[in-house]
């Protein structure tokens, strides 16, 4: 199928001010320029969502670098983690905020969390259950103050060629990603979806 042979070139922009260097991805040679221009205009949005979320403007103090990883670029998608580092002068330690994006490189459209599974789909019970095995098994540290609510439709992700990878927000339940290989839940993703795109690469 042709989305199988699309890809993004990415090109690294570098965003420099006072007290602040951020590294972002810019994509060009793709066939559907108005995707282009749309996915390029998130990215922007989400780097400088970042830099506001993380109070550069309020603190006349902060120092701020970020970066960014394309953790897939091919089968017509693209899966995208920005992290943003940021410190204080005085403070005990600096802070660090990741982001994600996961987008259809033919019509430029981002994937919700729930955009992965089919409407009406079960898929928390699923995920929720493998997480929390992944908890106990590895005895991965989780914050005392949250309690474990599991995935919904906005839950932070992003994809790999072969994982689903799920990661929570600073003190939000736990620091540490979980990834989930593609065959144990090909059975409840959407097969027109992006795992049912990676599906039958990843095995």
């Amino acid at each position: 199928m042709e989305f199988r042979d699309l890809s993004a070139i990415v090109s690294k922009k570098v965003m420099i001010k006072p007290r602040l260097q951020i590294r972002y991805p810019q994509l060009s040679g793709l066939p559907n320029r108005k995707a282009q221009t749309a996915m390029n205009d998130r990215i922007l949005d989400l780097t400088y969502g970042l830099i506001r979320d993380q109070g550069y403007v309020q603190d006349p103090t902060k120092e701020m670098t970020g970066g960014y990883e394309t953790r897939l670029n091919g089968n017509g998608l693209i899966s995208i983690v920005f992290r943003n580092d940021a410190y204080s002068k005085g403070a005990a330690h600096g802070l660090t905020v990741q982001r994600s994006l996961t987008m259809d490189l033919w019509n430029g459209n981002a994937y919700r969390f729930g955009d992965l599974f089919p409407e009406g789909s079960e898929y928390k019970d699923t995920i929720d259950a493998i997480l929390k095995r992944e908890i106990e098994e590895r005895e991965v540290p989780v914050s005392d103050i949250a309690d474990f609510r599991g995935v919904g439709p906005e839950q932070d992700y992003y994809l790999t060629p072969n994982e689903l990878v799920v990661y929570y927000r600073l003190y939000e339940y736990t620091p540490y990603a979980f990834p989930i290989p593609y065959g144990d839940i090909v059975d409840i993703a959407d097969p027109q979806g992006p795992i049912g795109r990676l599906q039958p690469v990843a095995i």
